[in-house]
């Protein structure tokens, strides 16, 4: 099976982006309440930061 997450920062991005904006219009349909993201929600944010300090060389 293929990998569905795809490589390189920038395409990453995009993907975790649509899921979690996904994931959050579909909370019912996917048996998830709003706190279960909130584990992705944190990483995706702790994720974008470390992003942009690397691109910054920080």
């Amino acid at each position: 099976m293929a990998d569905y997450i795809p490589g390189g920062d920038a395409a990453f991005n995009a993907w975790l982006d649509n899921f979690v904006t996904y994931a959050n219009a579909n909370l019912a349909n996917l048996g998830l309440a709003a706190g279960d993201l909130t584990p992705v929600t944190t990483a995706q944010t702790a994720w974008g930061s470390r992003c942009q300090r690397t691109r910054m060389g920080v």
